[in-house]
């Protein structure tokens, strides 16, 4: 072994380069390593520990009727039992379900017509694949939803296609969410989100729907390469509907565009596998189950009322739409 110093200045001039290469190297595998753990393209579940407000809306004579569900902070579904011990306040002053004026029941025991869900799923060629896992998630999601809902089902690649217009029929929309779209080419996301909202000429929109809660289940796992508008515009929409937007993304959804086209009320699930996205879901499709209705009568309300709810270390501001109620049904 050769002293250090017995080496020729040219040595010490190579194994000088030879550490600032290595040093290089080092500093790019860092940098490299901390910018993946913030890509767009990051896993993520917004849906966990949540609990969810799937719609608020004043009844004729002054009530406000809010529609809940979810799970804790530990992401273990909520059941009816617990959501039935949330504390509601109305301005300044806090109710329990003991209360007079305030109820909690669960949906399953009403007969109320309350939710209009709307089901969006793309078909374009970078889906390849993943389509049998979605449509998977999609009938357990239905089979946990009570009996009350309505739902329309479009799928999209280049352009969109209404599977089955607004419907109550759960054996029709079990079919048409699996339904095959007629070709797999480029993904228009933005505009088909935006007519499964707003509609067309030809298709009725969520936002035009009477029903409290407005729900939006959008499964996609590509950047949008042919829309004609961006996704401040669907962000727009769903916030002034109130819509619950759940986006369920994987692969290459950029995990940014997807909490815009979720809105303020919605939520992101986003997978790098596309096998793991059923397991992420689980638990919310589990606390489908146990929808409850909160009726704040008239006496403790009324409309320009701040409303929250709180469930355990959770609290959950309440937004009322501005739709007219569905016309009783004689």
């Amino acid at each position: 072994m050769k002293n250090l110093l017995t080496i020729p200045f040219s040595g010490y001039a190579r194994y000088g380069i030879l550490l600032l290469n290595l040093m290089a190297v080092f500093t790019l595998s860092s940098c490299s390593s901390s910018s993946d753990s913030s890509t767009p393209f990051s896993p993520v579940n917004s849906l966990e520990g949540k609990v969810i407000v799937l719609g608020a809306q004043e009844d004729v004579s002054g009530n406000l009727d809010i529609y809940v569900h979810g799970t804790d902070l530990a992401g273990a579904v909520l059941t009816v039992a617990d959501l039935k011990t949330a504390t509601v306040k109305v301005g300044d002053s806090s109710y329990t379900n003991d209360h007079a004026n305030l109820t909690i029941a669960e949906v399953a025991e009403t007969t109320d017509n309350f939710l209009s869900l709307s089901i969006v799923i793309d078909w374009s060629n970078s889906t390849n694949g993943e389509l049998a896992l979605v449509s998977g998630i999609f009938t357990q999601m239905l089979d946990n939803l009570p009996l009350v809902y309505e739902a329309q089902v479009i799928t999209f690649s280049d352009e969109h296609e209404v599977k089955l217009a607004w419907s109550e029929d759960p054996v029709a929309i079990k079919a048409a969410a699996a339904a095959a779209h007629s070709d797999r080419n480029m993904t228009a996301l933005y505009d088909t989100m935006q007519v499964a909202l707003n509609g067309d000429i030809d298709t009725e929109g969520l936002v035009g729907k009477c029903r409290p809660a407005h729900v939006q289940v959008v499964f996609t796992d590509g950047l949008d390469n042919l829309s004609s508008i961006d996704p401040a515009t669907i962000e727009t929409a769903v916030n002034n509907d109130r819509t619950v937007s759940i986006m369920l993304g994987t692969s290459d959804a950029d995990t940014a565009v997807l909490h815009t086209l979720a809105g303020d009320h919605g939520a992101v699930v986003q997978v790098v596998d596309p096998t793991s996205l059923g397991d992420e879901v689980e638990q919310w499709v589990a606390s489908l189950k146990n929808i409850v209705k909160i009726n704040v009568g008239s006496a403790i309300y009324s409309t320009n009322d701040t409303v929250s709810i709180t469930m355990g270390s959770q609290t959950i501001s309440v937004f009322p739409n501005s739709r007219t109620p569905c016309p009783a049904v004689l």
